[in-house]
């Protein structure tokens, strides 16, 4: 039986410009409100759960507090919501063994989120890691 509230797409879709904004504000409080407890994220070839998303979330944020996620494209249909974004970031704390550079970056990510009962359940994402690497390893 579907969940009748994952299938309301602008209730999807206002979720996950929620869920940006508390990214943009660097994840003040609990994930409990956003993210369901069975989460599973798929980022490139890797899986993660839900503690595994917020330790992340968290390291990044420390990597790059006031980091601002631009919302360029939000398409909701069903329990589906894809989400094409631009993240505008300042080096400013370690990342992947890479000291602090003090370099303003942008870098693009696609993503679909999987929602049910209102939270995050499930996430395929394909984030530009590769671009923000190189840019930050420049002399």
């Amino acid at each position: 039986m579907k969940d009748e509230l994952s299938e309301q797409p602008e209730l999807n879709e206002e979720l996950i410009r929620r869920w940006i904004a508390f990214s943009n504000n660097g994840f003040p409080g609990e994930f409990d409100d956003w993210i369901t407890s069975n989460y599973v994220g798929h980022l490139g070839s890797a899986t993660m759960d839900r503690t595994e998303l917020e330790r992340l979330e968290r390291q990044f944020c420390k990597a790059f507090p006031g980091a601002r996620h631009s919302v360029d494209d939000l398409i909701a249909e069903g329990d589906r919501v894809v989400l094409r974004t631009t993240a505008h970031v300042t080096h400013l704390g370690a990342f992947e063994g890479i000291e602090p550079t003090g370099r303003f970056l942008e870098f693009t990510g696609l993503v679909v989120y999987r929602i049910e009962n209102g939270r995050i359940a499930e996430s395929w994402g394909e984030i530009d890691f590769l671009r923000l690497i190189r840019e930050l390893r420049k002399a």
